[in-house]
């Protein structure tokens, strides 16, 4: 029975549980959506049971399902982490983080410091869709994230700091002469829209413009990048919600203000502590947290 599935087939149903879509989880791996959709198929008819079930809406496992995803999750770790553990017993050990938007102060420090601290590593930038994160984590293909807070079986979430947010918009903005902003002030105006496959930005807009009562009006055009979102704003009325290191550094035309009532974030820097945590996570989470 050994033959019944590969480490393909493995990474095929955990990236449909995960996106909960086979269009998702085609678009992730990715491949195109009717061969998935045959290769579960496929799988389904080798181990005689169904996996998922599916609607209009969504793709749900089944217990079947989700026991297969479940284990599938450890051996792909488990595979991961014996192909590190195999090159580091070499002399070439791999360090793989995931960041957003690795041109950003706090990620930029961060890594710098992991070089440092691993000077014989190689240590890669990595930037996958928001929805992945989390579990390429928990299977061991992710050595950390830095960023938003992660949730998921046997991961491990530490605060490393913190950052304020800033309203940009172009120099003729109506807001532009004041001294500072406030929540309604800005919902006033279009928001630049962060694009929320690869970042959960505009949901982080949205709760915190809730706090006051406010709901955002997203511009018509997103974008991934601060320059492209701060291009956005150039002969427009939109504003865009920036983190502080991102508004004192764009270059062009722009004013960027503080909000009132004063708004941070908090980076965090997540990794996988259970069954046991990546090669060089030890050390990497150390030498983040000294540059913090």
């Amino acid at each position: 029975m050994m033959d019944a599935m590969s480490l393909r087939d493995l990474e095929y149903v955990v990236a449909v549980e995960r996106e909960r879509s086979i269009t998702g989880a085609a678009a992730s791996i990715p491949m195109a959506q009717p061969a998935l959709s045959q290769a579960i198929a496929r799988i389904e008819r080798r181990l005689g049971v169904v996996l998922f079930r599916r609607t209009s809406r969504t793709v749900v496992p089944t217990e079947a399902g989700a026991l297969l995803v479940e284990r599938a999750r450890r051996i792909l770790g488990d595979v991961a982490r014996a192909i590190d553990d195999t090159r580091a017993t070499g002399g070439h050990r791999q360090v793989r983080i995931q960041v957003t938007e690795p041109s950003l102060t706090v990620p930029r420090r961060m890594f710098a410091a992991i070089r440092h601290a691993l000077p014989d590593a190689a240590v890669h930038q990595m930037t996958v869709p928001r929805s992945q994160v989390a579990g390429k984590l928990v299977g061991g293909e992710l050595t950390a994230s830095v960023g938003p807070r992660e949730r998921g079986p046997g991961l491990v979430a530490e605060e490393l700091c913190r950052e304020g947010v800033r309203a940009v918009f172009g120099p003729d903005h109506p807001l532009a002469h004041h001294d500072a902003v406030t929540v309604a002030d800005v919902a006033a105006f279009p928001i630049v829209s962060i694009d929320p496959g690869m970042s959960d930005w505009n949901a982080t807009v949205a709760r915190h413009l809730a706090r006051f009562g406010a709901v955002p009006r997203w511009t018509e055009s997103s974008a991934f990048g601060a320059v492209a979102a701060a291009d956005l704003v150039h002969g427009s009325d939109a504003v865009f919600l920036a983190l502080d290191s991102i508004a004192r550094g764009l270059i062009g035309p722009s004013v960027h203000l503080p909000i009132d009532p004063e708004w941070s974030i908090t980076w965090f820097v997540n990794w996988r502590a259970q069954p046991e945590p990546m090669p060089c996570t030890r050390e990497a989470v150390d030498a983040m947290r000294g540059s913090a």
